[in-house]
């Protein structure tokens, strides 16, 4: 039980930490060091003939030379056990697990578009939402504005969050460091380009199978959001009209609770019949944002963790 408890309170720190702070500095941040060693080391890799195995293998190597050194410290400051070591170890689990999910950032990028147009400020609304999304936003309307922040609430919840705790629970902050390591080369190599189909297909695979499950949670954790938040929505199916395997479910069940229609020109129409989305709702998706946060660590998380603990020290 001590252990459990232990794993907990820490990251109960750690979520404290984020809604206090917010991020480090990005000369500081875990994930920006993840990303400075993905562009120094890839050119080395892709020089390997088979682009596949060539991506594979930086897939691991990345995963090894952020994860290893980590893990090696806190071991150390464990078998000194002193209170010196102690206080050390507390304070770089809690910043390391910090960084690998975020609650603070999202509420701080939407809020920004979410300001810009509700004071009609359409060209500041396109330059915030580019900040959050890969796709062109030079000639966006409200209505795409509202859309592509909406979408990516919902889909930040599965990988910015729910999908690093989820594995937090089974493997500690070790699982919770690799399923940030893979996100973040996803967003770097993991594209459908002559340079990089081939070369981020392992990294792309990764993060579809490890969002996979929390994926297909979430609209049950959403649907429990909007009864508590009482937002009214019609009964609807769950399912995934999008073009991504994992990213349609969070998406699909955000648009239906809302009655908002989303749209990514070119790829997808979800809930065409659907209402145009405004600042308002963006709002809604915000707090449904929150309280799923909320929820999902006492459904999920916490439960998760003593079942693993249990059966690691009884079976």
């Amino acid at each position: 039980m001590i252990i459990i408890f232990y794993s907990f309170i820490l990251l109960i720190f750690s979520i404290i930490f984020d809604v206090l702070l917010g991020e480090p500095y990005n000369v500081i941040h875990p994930v920006v060091f993840t990303g400075n060693t993905i562009y120094k080391f890839n050119k080395y890799f892709r020089k390997i003939k088979s682009k596949k195995s060539g991506g594979l293998i930086f897939l691991i190597f990345i995963i090894i030379i952020n994860v290893l050194p980590v893990m090696i410290i806190l071991y150390l400051l464990f078998l000194i056990n002193n209170i010196i070591s102690e206080i050390a170890f507390i304070i770089i689990y809690v910043y390391f697990l910090k960084s690998t999910f975020s609650i603070k950032s999202m509420k701080k990028h939407i809020n920004r578009i979410i300001d810009a147009l509700n004071k009609n400020d359409i060209n500041k609304a396109r330059i915030n939402t580019s900040m959050v999304v890969r796709r062109n936003t030079e000639n966006m309307d409200k209505y795409y504005i509202s859309s592509a922040a909406i979408e990516t609430t919902a889909e930040g919840f599965v990988d910015g969050y729910f999908t690093p705790l989820f594995f937090y629970s089974f493997f500690g902050i070790i699982g919770s460091l690799i399923i940030r390591i893979i996100n973040t080369m996803d967003s770097n190599i993991a594209y459908k380009d002559d340079k990089n189909y081939e070369f981020g297909r392992a990294t792309a695979i990764a993060d579809t199978l490890t969002n996979y499950i929390p994926s297909r949670l979430t609209p049950y954790i959403f649907k429990i959001s909007a009864f508590v938040l009482k937002y009214k929505y019609k009964k609807f199916k769950i399912i995934n009209t999008t073009d991504s395997l994992n990213a349609g479910y969070s998406i699909d069940s955000m648009a239906f609770i809302l009655n908002v229609r989303l749209e990514k020109v070119g790829e997808y129409i979800v809930n065409e019949n659907g209402k145009l989305p405004d600042a308002n709702d963006i709002r809604k998706s915000l707090n449904i944002y929150y309280l799923s946060c909320f929820i999902s660590l006492f459904i999920f998380v916490l439960p998760l963790s003593v079942i693993m603990t249990f059966l690691f020290i009884y079976v």
